[in-house]
């Protein structure tokens, strides 16, 4: 699908057709946890019962700093996959918009000289929109599947790891690359969020300002 799009279009969906997608694909990582089901569990597997103080990225000395209490307003690691998702495409969408806007892109003429906040009406006038959208949606509600599936008896196995998709090809799936992860997947939701407003209010390319 993406051999038929621009790099200009493909990187710059990250930012804005999957802020779309998160919407609809994700709402079941926005979404109220599952209701637990009262039912004989299927499986022998040890249950998770994940905590705060247990989880990484706590940013606290001695404690949690958690001053809204969404700790205990949810099911924890249904949010942390939430978060991690999020985080990610935010660290694509930071890479994407800027080296849109740098010149990395197919060739094209249609979309020659495109900048990365106008890329998004071009799509949408050119239909690529649409098909990006059933793409992404289709492996979000696999994915939805994958997390409901994990916890169809209510809880989590004791071995499930929040945002772990077993493809770890580089052997960095470790506490230290973990907590980096978080961290600067965090950082990414909001630069993405600052490099957006930076380029709609001054109308120009990296590095956004007047």
């Amino acid at each position: 699908f993406f051999l038929i799009c621009p790099l200009k279009r493909a990187l710059n969906i990250m930012l804005r057709s999957f802020a779309l997608i998160s919407l609809v694909g994700t709402c079941a990582a926005f979404g109220a946890a599952p209701v637990a089901r009262t039912r004989v569990a299927t499986r022998a597997a040890p249950q998770m019962a994940a905590t705060l103080e247990s989880m990484p990225g706590k940013y606290a000395k001695g404690g949690v700093f958690d001053p809204l209490g969404l700790g205990d307003k949810g099911d924890l690691i249904w949010l942390r996959e939430a978060e991690l998702k999020h985080g990610r495409i935010a660290m694509l969408a930071v890479v994407g918009y800027a080296a849109v806007d740098q010149g990395l892109v197919f060739p094209g003429a249609q979309f020659a000289g495109v900048s990365s906040l106008d890329a998004h009406d071009l799509m949408v006038k050119a239909g690529i929109m649409q098909q990006l959208f059933f793409a992404v949606a289709f492996f979000e509600v696999l994915d939805a599947f994958r997390l409901l599936t994990a916890r169809q008896d209510g809880s989590w196995p004791a071995d499930y790891t929040p945002g772990d998709f077993q493809l770890d090809p580089f052997k960095m799936a470790n506490d230290k690359y973990r907590l980096a992860e978080i961290k600067n997947g965090r950082l990414a939701m909001f630069a993405i969020s600052g490099i957006l407003t930076q380029s709609a209010l001054t109308g120009h390319g990296f590095p956004y300002t007047a």
